[in-house]
Formats: C-alpha cells, sequence, structure tokens
C-alpha cells in the first residue's frame, strides 16, 4: 500500500511556549476554567487549557509583545469583555514584572475569554478558531471535553490492554523526542480474533508529553525490545496509521458497527510513539505513559479502514505569501475504486510548517456536497480532527474528492519538496471509514499538478491522452517521439539543428512537452527508467535554444538576470560564457542528468 510507505503519522510539534508562558504574565498559575470549578487553565493564551493549538485572542497580543508582558499589553483589553488584561490577571496598574508580586490575587479572570462567559454578549462573540465561530460554540466544547465516554468501553466482552513504555523510561534532554516500542499481539491478547473498539491515553508526565500515535505493523518488521528512538515514523514497516492521542483530546472511540481488526486475521504487532517536548531540556525526567486499547473477540459487523488523499509530489518555490496544491480524486476514481458506499467516521488534515490552511471537499454530481475538512487557518502544532461518529457522512461511487493545501514559504529562501522530514511538506487527509471491504485500495493520491490514473479522465484532463505511457519503458521505448528524438538528437551533445526542430515541434503540437505537465513528466521519468533518463537527455541537448524560440521575452529577461548561466543561440551568436556555452542546459541539471546515466551504467 502506498500510504505504507509514505509518513502516515500525524507530525506534532509542540512550540516550547505552552504552560512556561504562565511564568511570564501575573497570576499565570491562577487563572481559572470558565466551566471546570477548581480548575485552572494551564495555557492561558490558547484555545486548549493545557496550552498548545491555535491561540486566543489574549494568545495572540502576548505573541505580538515578543511574550513580554508590556505596558501596552497590560492596557489592552484582548478579549473586548470591557476589562484591560491587567485588570483581569490583578495588575490593574499594570506594574508588575516578570518573578515579583501581584498587586492582587483574587478575583482573576481569562483575559483571553469573554466575560462573564455565559453571559448572551459574549456568548456571540466572534472566536479566531477554525473550528468554532463563536465563543459560545467553543465553550460548549470546551466545557465537556475531559473524561472519556465511550459506550464501548463497558460492553460484555470487552477487555483492555496497556501499551506503555517501559517503567521509568529516561526522556532525553533536548527540546523534542520520538520515542517508540513495539507490541506483540498475538503473545498479548487473551483471544485470536478481534476489533479494537477504543483508544484512550494513559499519561504519566503531563508537562511534556504532546502526542501518542498507535501504529499498525507489517508481520514481517522484526521486533524490537524495550523502547527506541524512532524519529518521525516507529518502522520502516510500521507505518499503518490507527489512533492518535493529542493535548485536548480524550480518547478515540470507534463507531458502534466498525472496529480495527487485530490478532489472527488482523494486526499482529504494533507500535507507540510518544512525543516529547523538553523545551527546559531537563535531564530528570521519566515517562511511562503510553496508550490503552480496548478489544472484543464479539466482532463488529464491519472493519474500519482508513482513507488517504493528497499529493505524493511538489515542490514549493521560496520567497511566498501563498501556494495551493490541489489533489483531484476523481469521479472515476471513486467509481472504479469502490465497490459501495462508504462511511466516513472521522477526518483530518496534515502539512507541516509551511501549511497555511487545507480542506477536504467532496463533490456529488458536479456539485458541492460538504467539507470533511475545513481548516482556514492550520496549525501543525494541534491538528484538529473531525468527528462525524455520531452522523457517519456517506460517500458514494462517483463521488469526487478534492483536498487543496495552501502553503506560505515566504520566510524560506530555498524550495521546499515534498517528503517526510520536518523541513519538508505533505499535503496528506486521512478518512477513517467503514465498510473496510467496499475500497479496493484505500488510497486515492495525485502527483505533480494533479495527475492520477485512477481513471482514464485524467490524462485527458491535462491534455495529454498518453500520459500514462511515460511512466512504461516499454512504451516510451516504442513511441514516435523517443524514436525521433533518437534519429535527431544526441545525449548531452551541443544542439544540433535538426533535434532543435524535432523538440520544438513536440512541444507546439502536444501539452504533454509543456508547462508544468513536462516539469512533472521530466522529474518522474529521471528516476523511474532508463528509457526515460536517455530520452530527457536528448531532449536537454537543445531545451533552452527551444525554450528561446518559443518564449524570446522571458527567454531575454532570464540571459539579463542569469548571464552565466546562458547558451548559444540558434541563429549562432555567443549568449553564454565558458567552455560549455553549446551545452543547452545549466549545469546544475545537466550534471544531474550525466551524474544519474554514470551511476545507471555503474
Amino acid at each position: 500500500m502506498i500510504y505504507r510507505r509514505l509518513l502516515v503519522v500525524l507530525l506534532f510539534y509542540c512550540a516550547s511556549a505552552f504552560r512556561s508562558y504562565k511564568t511570564k504574565i501575573p497570576n499565570g498559575n491562577l487563572v481559572p476554567h470558565p466551566c471546570k470549578a477548581n480548575t485552572l487553565w494551564e495555557g492561558v493564551g490558547h484555545f486548549i487549557d493545557a496550552g498548545t493549538g491555535p491561540r486566543n485572542a489574549f494568545g495572540n497580543d502576548f505573541d505580538n509583545e515578543g511574550h513580554v508582558w508590556t505596558q501596552s499589553l497590560c492596557r489592552k483589553d484582548s478579549d473586548g469583555d470591557g476589562r484591560t488584561n491587567g485588570e483581569e490577571l490583578g495588575d490593574p496598574y499594570c506594574l508588575w514584572k516578570e518573578n515579583s508580586i501581584p498587586t492582587q490575587s483574587y478575583g482573576i479572570t481569562h483575559p483571553g475569554i469573554c466575560d462573564p462567559w455565559d453571559s448572551q454578549i459574549c456568548l456571540h462573540k466572534n472566536v479566531t478558531h477554525s473550528l468554532y465561530k463563536t465563543q459560545g460554540d467553543w465553550i460548549n466544547a470546551v466545557c465537556k471535553a475531559g473524561e472519556f465516554i465511550c459506550p464501548a468501553k463497558n460492553e460484555s466482552g470487552v477487555r483492555s490492554l496497556d501499551l506503555r513504555v517501559d517503567y521509568n523510561t529516561r526522556v532525553p534532554a533536548k527540546a523534542t523526542t520520538y520515542m517508540c516500542q513495539m507490541f506483540d499481539l498475538q503473545t498479548m491478547l487473551q483471544t485470536l480474533d478481534n476489533h479494537m473498539v477504543a483508544v484512550e491515553p494513559i499519561i504519566n508526565t503531563r508537562e511534556i508529553l504532546h502526542h501518542m500515535v498507535l501504529y499498525g505493523c507489517e508481520d514481517s518488521e522484526a521486533m524490537v525490545n524495550g523502547p527506541y528512538e524512532c524519529g518521525m515514523s516507529a518502522g520502516a514497516s510500521c507505518q499503518d496509521f490507527l489512533s492518535v492521542w493529542t493535548v485536548g483530546l480524550s480518547g478515540d472511540c470507534s463507531h458502534p458497527k466498525a472496529g480495527v481488526r487485530i490478532g489472527l486475521n488482523g494486526y499482529k504487532k504494533v507500535a507507540i510513539q510518544l512525543h516529547w517536548n523538553n523545551p527546559s531540556i531537563r535531564s530528570d525526567l521519566l515517562d511511562n505513559s503510553g496508550l490503552r486499547i480496548y478489544y472484543t473477540p464479539n466482532l463488529r459487523i464491519y472493519d474500519a479502514g482508513i482513507i488517504l488523499t493528497g499529493v505524493t509530489s511538489f515542490f514549493l518555490p521560496p520567497k511566498r505569501q501563498s501556494l495551493t496544491v490541489t489533489s483531484t480524486c476523481t469521479s472515476g476514481c471513486t467509481r472504479n475504486n469502490y465497490l459501495g458506499a462508504v462511511n466516513v467516521t472521522m477526518a483530518w488534515n496534515h502539512m507541516h510548517y509551511a501549511g497555511k490552511k487545507m480542506s477536504i471537499e467532496v463533490l456529488r454530481n458536479n456539485a458541492h456536497l460538504l467539507y470533511l475538512t475545513d481548516d482556514p487557518i492550520y496549525s501543525y502544532e494541534s491538528p484538529q480532527v473531525y468527528s462525524y461518529t455520531d452522523n457517519p457522512v456517506t460517500l458514494l461511487p462517483g463521488d469526487e474528492i478534492i483536498t487543496k493545501c495552501t502553503y506560505d514559504t515566504s520566510n524560506r529562501n530555498h524550495s521546499t519538496r515534498q517528503g517526510e522530514a520536518t523541513y519538508d511538506e505533505m499535503c496528506f487527509g486521512f478518512i477513517t471509514y467503514f465498510p473496510k471491504r467496499n475500497l479496493k485500495t484505500e488510497y486515492c493520491v495525485t502527483m505533480g499538478p494533479d495527475v492520477n490514473f485512477c481513471d482514464d479522465v485524467s490524462p485527458l484532463r491535462h491534455g495529454c491522452p498518453e500520459l500514462r505511457s511515460f511512466f512504461m519503458p516499454g512504451s516510451v521505448n516504442s513511441s514516435s517521439a523517443y524514436k525521433q528524438l533518437v534519429e535527431n538528437c544526441r545525449p548531452f551533445s551541443p544542439c544540433l539543428e535538426e533535434c532543435l526542430q524535432v523538440i520544438v515541434q513536440m512541444q507546439q503540437s502536444s501539452q504533454c512537452f509543456q508547462g508544468e505537465l513536462f516539469e512533472f513528466i521530466k522529474y518522474a521519468m529521471l528516476s523511474s527508467h532508463d528509457v526515460g533518463l536517455d530520452m530527457m537527455a536528448r531532449i536537454a541537448s537543445c531545451e533552452t535554444q527551444a525554450y528561446a524560440l518559443m518564449h524570446p521575452t522571458n527567454y531575454q529577461q532570464y540571459t539579463t538576470n542569469y548571464p552565466i548561466y546562458t547558451t548559444k543561440r540558434y541563429d549562432g551568436t555567443d549568449a553564454g560564457q565558458g567552455p560549455f556555452a553549446a551545452a543547452s542546459l545549466t549545469t546544475a541539471t545537466t550534471f544531474m542528468l550525466l551524474l544519474s546515466l554514470l551511476l545507471t551504467v555503474v
């Protein structure tokens, strides 16, 4: 499965800020929870009481002041309830300094929550949260959060199993650590064939634990004894995402009709991953946290699965405030892949640091049906989980699923590629569903400029009917385009006149050799097969000259700005410098092709 080879994991990053910030404001350790008696709001500047995820109005103002209690911040009324932040936090005269004693420590209220929080004025006040429009919407969710309520836990025959890192596992003295541990379920489960129906966290060291992930492993994955640092995945064959807990969630409860198969006919090995955030670089911390799974031999009606949508290859240029990548799981794809209707119980988005906003939209009969996810303000630190367990969303064969990811690379100096590293980017949507048997495959992802091969419409939509053939060496070898290139062009040679004519004709007559689609084809062929490498090497010999003929204005501007990379023009006049002026590609591209060819020969 493709998603097993991808990093199918929610990569949550916890800024070093959350609970430590309460020491930087007056009475930060005395701010009450708005609707839970005898409970404090640990992360005053956030919508989640534990102190992570999107910031509230006070958190935004605090961030703008550089996380310092200033006169300006003190006198401001962040939540718009008529009281200054200083008045709400016991510093009405704005005299407090860090490590000093506030003027008063009674009557403390939350500077980011309009008070009285249950008044009609405050309940209808808009908030800057992607899931909630008003303070009333947010308060309703906050006041329900806490205890994990899941009827499946109390069903007859349901058993529990604790999957925890070993007792007294030492937390490394560094800011961020991913720690994993594997478990052999076949030796641990009391029954052979089971459905996992619920998962809840076991939290031992709350101040550093940011999230936990449960992965399913392939049977071939070698067992590792004890905890081990694992980076951002549990192992090469332990990448099937099964459940997640992060700050603000109480647990994961499956739909009453479905469960994840574990044991004899399901996952026999699993791994947990803990993300520790240790901003103080403490060396004296120990942890024994983990996940408690609830399972039953009384199998439910359906197996549950996870659909993966999104884009598997793209590049983002630097210094851009807004860049959007789109992936279309076409109606043809779902019509070919879906054996019947499926019921969606949960969905969530996944990008990295450059992620700005993201959505998963469903179209039916070419018309908007609904958004499974919609994050107008995406937070890598705390992704939002959209639950439909109580009222599942039905997807039908022929529905279209559009995943859109928008990025901000304005603070980056280099291009960003799609990949697993934190500085790389991803654009994936995860959709839990049942019954699993109604899908032939659980992924519907695209490549490059929204290209997929799960139906016959995508190549036509891009104006390149033969698109699929570029990925098959036999088809490339017998194509008329390749035969013409072999007859008229030489790999890595000076540009021959007859070669230039062939390439210009190809680019004028076929959209396969134009723009972003051609860039994608080049990238794919260079990494997929030797025939493609040879074809690209022949095109490379005259690619710059062909571009100069077809785009003279753009070419002139480019050669003016970057004279060292220019080449000999088609008319024979010198437009470049150095001994390789007659070659067609810039040094970077040429040497990449040459190196690839040499490695292939070796």
